[in-house]
């Protein structure tokens, strides 16, 4: 049996902060990247180039980006078979 996950910005963005990766926002139609310094459940702190950060409101948030592979894919094979149709 296969484990489910929801998958969300929210999630996306805790796992790019425990992990220091890199992110991309899309913020009003705009990309903002950075690094992730700070989520809750209101908002995210992405800071860029040592100097300069961003704070971003979580509902402002449609998109993010993250350069890491998706999390717990499987190919299921082993014992894989079709469901029976319809008698």
């Amino acid at each position: 049996m296969g484990i489910s996950t929801l998958y969300t910005i929210g999630t996306v963005l805790n796992r790019a902060h425990d992990n220091g990766l890199e992110v991309e926002l899309l913020v009003d139609g705009h990309w903002i990247k950075g690094v992730v310094a700070a989520v809750d459940g209101f908002g995210v702190v992405l800071a860029s180039n040592g100097d300069r950060h961003a704070v971003v409101r979580m509902e402002a948030v449609s998109a993010v980006t993250i350069a890491e592979r998706v999390p717990q894919r499987e190919e299921i094979t082993v014992g894989a078979h079709p469901m029976p149709g319809p008698a």
